[in-house]
């Protein structure tokens, strides 16, 4: 079977010319989600050496002869089988996509990384929404992401993600389906660095993976021109939820109060925000914002408040 997905053209320095399998964006072709390999149609599994294609089969009705080989799978990781990330790896054909990993609308980024934080500017060039642009609103996110067949239609299990960013989305503005695997950057103009790997939505949020967790499970670094036009924050491997500024403390209540937050009523995950005041919170994600998810619920936990916020369901992209 073919995957179902398409490849980002924004590389990384792995095995051979590898470069990341996801939605990407607008760059040079269109797809899904990097798990849209797990299970297409067909209800098939895809397998390395398999075929990447493009366009993606949800944009030509699920038919399979009027795509084009542009890659082939080197690596993945299943999201529904224990891995905390939803991405994979895939080996070019020669002149299929273009290398550089430049992105379109954005450029050629940085080959440095950006750890996450609350209040981060962000943008994406994605398949569906194009060039768009939001802001981080929690970290260290425990969700819970509903998989579906792109061509089927039907759900194909729930994958549970632990150490994840939620970004704003409202509308569905930033992040639409068909623009997962769109490489998440800080919002500069020049040489921005990655800060993560988008996957999920819904009607209010978008999730991401840290890159630096994506790269650290292939073994990869990022390809691009060394340094930022940014000089506000610090270079570092961006891997999994930054702990400064004073959200160390806040994390490490979370952390300890783990199965009360997932015990909520219509509850579909919990991480760390700021308040208008920029003090550290707790907030729980819900389906809907029921009186049974707040009866449940006390008003803080180690004199964190807790801030309820209806999502909806999450949702690969």
């Amino acid at each position: 079977m073919a995957p179902e997905s398409s490849v980002s053209v924004w590389g990384l320095r792995g095995s051979g010319d590898d470069v990341l399998i996801g939605s990407n964006g607008n760059d040079h072709l269109s797809g899904g989600s990097g798990n849209d390999i797990v299970s297409g149609g067909n209800g098939e599994t895809a397998s390395v050496g398999d075929d990447v294609i493009q366009p993606g089969l949800i944009d030509i009705n699920c038919n399979l002869n009027n795509t084009t080989a542009v890659a082939t799978l080197s690596d993945w990781a299943n999201p529904l089988n224990g891995t905390n990330i939803d991405a994979a790896l895939a080996e070019i054909i020669t002149g299929a996509v273009a290398s550089d990993g430049e992105i379109l609308g954005i450029g050629t980024l940085s080959s440095d990384t950006l750890p996450p934080s609350v209040g981060l500017r962000v943008k994406k060039s994605g398949r569906t929404t194009g060039l768009t642009t939001s802001k981080i609103d929690a970290l260290n996110v425990s969700v819970n992401i509903i998989y579906e067949n792109e061509c089927a239609g039907q759900s194909i299990g729930t994958g549970h993600f632990t150490g994840q960013i939620l970004i704003a989305n409202k509308g569905s503005k930033f992040l639409g389906g068909g623009d997962s695997g769109s490489v998440m950057v800080e919002n500069v103009g020049t040489n921005p660095r990655a800060v993560g790997l988008l996957y999920a939505g819904s009607r209010s949020s978008a999730i991401a993976n840290p890159i630096g967790d994506v790269l650290a499970h292939f073994g990869a670094t990022m390809v691009g021109v060394s340094g930022s036009a940014s000089s506000s924050s610090s270079t570092t491997t961006a891997s999994g939820p930054s702990r400064g500024n004073g959200l160390a403390n806040a994390i490490a209540a979370q952390e300890r109060n783990r199965g009360l937050l997932e015990s909520v009523p219509n509850g579909v995950g919990h991480g760390i925000g700021r308040d208008t005041a920029g003090k550290p919170i707790i907030k729980v994600f819900v389906e809907s914002d029921a009186p049974g998810a707040r009866r449940a619920l006390p008003r803080s936990i180690e004199g964190y408040v807790i801030q309820v916020v209806e999502t909806g369901r999450f949702y690969a992209n």
